[in-house]
């Protein structure tokens, strides 16, 4: 099996450097900012960043860090006064990745927009548009935990007994930022090469999704649930607002009648325990939050993660496929994504497989990406259709769909302004918000430093 991994990597690798071989676009970086996104700045508690915001934001700081690795990398192999032998090409390339991958996981903590930022973040949004008003601690301005927090038990037992969609999607919004993350970055470093991408970034994702799932049905949640409240606020205003995200989830989504303050007292304090352990849940739903641990093992079949950004069919043609798994408010999102590339025209395609407890529904995302509409103007437009599931236990379907579309202008070569316009009906789709209808617009920023 050990040989069958190698020999496959080394494939991979292979593709790899034949499709770069062919490709002569590199772009050392890449940021993007969303300067203003309506109707959220103003209509959600906090105003900014929004959803979109933050994962922006988020992923410019990865740009410039993978940037910087990069060049540090190229500082420290590659000298004048020195060949650039083979064995230091190595050392480069394993220096990078090394650095990448730790930076992912370690500088990802940091108070400032990286992952768990931008986790809480999406934790936040979700929230807001309940009109509930949350801080993340994960900023250099406030305390540094990895929480966000903000909200009273009583308000969190009206939310769920009011709108207990919009709880059980705030508690999964987490992971999708990991999720939507890596969907981005794969996409983007498939029509775009960079001269060093993100695919130790791509791993460290997948593997906190599925991690933070084996966390969840693990005796560990249990020890967490006793260990951590003596380190808690005895102010539940002061507590993270979840607990544990995931078993939270499953907990309230099998529990939909349950009162929220029904939970365990919270020892030392006031209100309850908000952190739910593994064996707090029945059978039926351990046996659920298990199958969703396997599910996720579906974010690894990434040929990115192993150095495969793009698969070169023929001059002309080129692709890459990969797959995702998704928890969500109704049950969860599998999906497989197939960009390509056709002479000039960047395109992808999705397949979405809805679930929940006993029924599915499908969904089909198609789009068209960096299209020249003039020697300045460029355009993206992508159409996403959906019947989903109402709720987890509820099989009526939400039928539905969303579209964006985005006009860029290119000041200079690697400076550009961007109007982008979103719509959605009702339904549940990764980086927004609103399980609502919702129409949105973002106008932003755009610079490219080129190799």
């Amino acid at each position: 099996m050990k040989k069958k991994c190698f020999f496959l990597i080394i494939s991979l690798c292979a593709i790899s450097l034949y499709s770069f071989a062919q490709d002569t676009t590199k772009y050392k970086l890449r940021l993007s900012l969303p300067l203003v996104d309506l109707p959220k700045n103003y209509s959600l508690p906090y105003y900014t960043p929004s959803m979109q915001q933050s994962l922006e934001l988020s992923n410019d700081f990865y740009e410039l860090s993978i940037w910087g690795i990069d060049a540090l990398g190229d500082k420290i192999f590659i000298q004048k006064s020195k060949e650039y032998t083979k064995g230091r090409k190595i050392g480069n390339a394993i220096f990078k990745y090394a650095a990448s991958l730790a930076f992912s996981k370690y500088g990802s903590e940091l108070p400032i927009p990286l992952g768990v930022w931008g986790h809480e973040e999406f934790h936040r949004s979700v929230l807001g548009t309940g009109n509930i008003s949350l801080k993340n601690s994960n900023w250099i301005f406030n305390r540094w935990d990895g929480t966000v927090y903000g909200i009273s038990d009583e308000t969190l037992t009206q939310v769920k007994s009011e709108n207990l969609d919009n709880l059980l999607y705030s508690y999964v919004a987490g992971v999708q930022y990991e999720i939507a993350l890596n969907q981005k970055t794969t996409i983007n470093d498939f029509y775009k090469r960079r001269t060093y991408p993100k695919n130790a970034l791509l791993l460290y994702n997948a593997y906190y999704v599925y991690n933070y799932f084996s966390f969840s049905t693990s005796a560990i949640s249990d020890s967490v649930k006793v260990l951590a409240p003596p380190h808690e606020s005895k102010i539940p205003t002061e507590r993270d607002y979840a607990g544990a995200d995931l078993t939270a989830w499953v907990y309230d989504m099998f529990n939909p009648s349950e009162p929220y303050n029904a939970r365990d007292p919270f020892p030392g304090g006031d209100g309850v325990n908000r952190r739910i352990g593994y064996s707090d849940l029945t059978s039926e739903a351990q046996s659920f939050l298990e199958k969703q641990k396997n599910l996720s093992l579906l974010n690894f079949i990434n040929p990115a993660i192993f150095f495969v950004n793009r698969i070169k069919v023929n001059n002309n043609f080129s692709l890459n496929l990969f797959t995702q798994y998704s928890p969500t408010h109704f049950g969860n999102d599998m999906a497989v994504f197939i960009p390509a590339k056709y002479n000039e025209f960047d395109m992808l395609l999705g397949l979405h497989k809805y679930a929940n407890q006993s029924s599915s529904g499908f969904g089909i995302v198609t789009g068209l990406y960096n299209y020249k509409l003039s020697g300045r103007w460029e355009s993206d437009i992508t159409l996403n259709f959906w019947s989903q599931p109402k709720t987890f236990f509820d099989n009526t379907k939400i039928n539905g769909g969303q579209i964006n579309l985005s006009a860029k202008y290119n000041f200079k070569n690697n400076f550009a302004g961007y109007v982008s316009v979103s719509g959605k009906t009702k339904g549940w789709t990764i980086s927004n918000p609103y399980l609502k209808e919702n129409v949105s617009m973002q106008v932003g920023i755009n610079y490219n430093l080129w190799y």
